[in-house]
């Protein structure tokens, strides 16, 4: 897949979780879940051990975060919640090199890898036949946590 392709794709997964959630009968409901509930800009903050600059910014699938560290730097993170198809198509796509590392204890399946296109890193994790989630930003180490946490409230 070319580069127009791939970012085509990232496009679409990203603003159409709705759609992909009608591509398997079985995937769960996302329309009660909300992203900026099940991961709160408080708990960002203190993953990342720094303050949160202003509320999370978000619609119901995804949230974004913006936190400032002790050293007045900041660091932005965006979790969100969406159906597994889009994600297993995107990894379906890629070489094992441009899904990156895998993540073992995370569900069913989970890469974390540098971000196409853009800076940070970028986490997805699959619940298969359920839902799957993705959690980009600055660190790996505040990735994994936020994932754990998201995942344990998502049950």
């Amino acid at each position: 897949m070319n580069a127009c392709g791939r970012i085509f794709f990232l496009v679409l997964i990203l603003t159409s979780a709705a759609l992909f959630s009608t591509l398997t009968a079985e995937a769960r409901d996302l329309s009660s879940l909300k992203a900026c509930e099940v991961v709160m800009g408080k708990d960002v903050a203190g993953i990342a051990k720094g303050k949160l600059m202003s509320p999370s910014l978000g619609g119901a699938q995804a949230c974004a975060y913006l936190v400032e560290m002790p050293d007045g730097t900041v660091e932005s993170y965006r979790f969100s919640i969406q159906a597994p198809a889009g994600i297993e198509a995107m990894w379906n796509s890629q070489t094992a090199a441009e899904r990156g590392e895998a993540v073992a204890g995370l569900w069913d399946q989970a890469y974390v890898a540098k971000q196409f296109m853009a800076s940070g890193l970028s986490l997805a994790a699959v619940k298969r036949n359920d839902l799957a989630i993705e959690v980009t930003g600055e660190r790996k180490d505040v990735l994994l946590a936020i994932a754990t946490l998201a995942i344990s409230r998502l049950r």
